[in-house]
């Protein structure tokens, strides 16, 4: 039986894709920010007892952050500065957990519409695998591009595009990073699995949905809102 499992919420980007001056965590889906909504999927999901948010230094008293953070919760929640890169941010925020914490959610501040359900997917796979992520297949045919030009064509069936949560045993996520740290921790690693993979370790699929979209663009943020009127929560 798993317990003591925290969530660390990754809220220190700059937002400069979506060429806003607010960055996208902090920008307003309906009466609530990106990250408010964010944080109430983990809030649902009763096992976690503890969020890190991880936030730009710059925002750690601010008011945007102070607005998107729900006000009745008997969840711990403690705010970590981020670094110059995800995996620096990330990182400070592992270090944070609470020592009693035994796995880690670790979830995009701009993905609103995480399920609940698949949240406790990857907590359950992590009793057999080093982690485990929430993905979903590829639909569209993929091209490997250099200079412009098709290199290959990937086998669709054989590809997924990783979401969050990612989720691990939190002894084994801290000692890739800290591998890392000592190795080849200047280069860019795009997402946690990414990381623990480098070091041989299993990583479980958890199939996810379309609609746990990432609001990185201005259209990313429209698809959002529309979404939210439609009564997706």
């Amino acid at each position: 039986m798993l317990k003591n499992i925290s969530a660390v919420i990754v809220a220190a980007g700059s937002g400069t894709r979506l060429n806003s001056a607010v960055p996208k965590q902090f920008l307003k889906l309906d009466e609530h920010t990106v990250l408010y909504h964010s944080i109430q999927k983990i809030l649902a999901v009763s096992t976690i007892s503890e969020i890190i948010i991880a936030v730009a230094q710059q925002y750690r008293e601010s008011q945007y952050l102070s607005d998107s953070i729900p006000k009745e919760t008997n969840t711990r929640i403690k705010i970590t500065s981020g670094g110059a890169r995800r995996q620096d941010t990330v990182y400070n925020a592992l270090r944070a957990l609470q020592p009693e914490t035994e796995i880690v959610c670790i979830h995009d501040s701009v993905r609103p519409f995480i399920e609940p359900d698949l949240i406790r997917k990857t907590i359950e796979c992590c009793q057999e695998y080093d982690g485990a992520i929430v993905a979903v297949p590829s639909v569209d045919t993929l091209k490997e591009v250099q200079n412009q030009q098709i290199v290959r064509t990937l086998d669709r069936q054989n590809v997924w595009h990783a979401q969050t949560p990612q989720t691990f045993p939190k002894d084994t996520i801290l000692r890739a990073y800290s591998q890392a740290l000592e190795g080849d921790w200047d280069n860019t690693v795009t997402d946690d699995a990414n990381l623990l993979e480098k070091y041989g370790g299993r990583i479980c699929i958890v199939e996810g949905s379309y609609l746990n979209l990432k609001i990185t663009t201005s259209a990313d943020l429209e698809i959002a809102r529309m979404l939210l009127k439609k009564g997706l929560q």
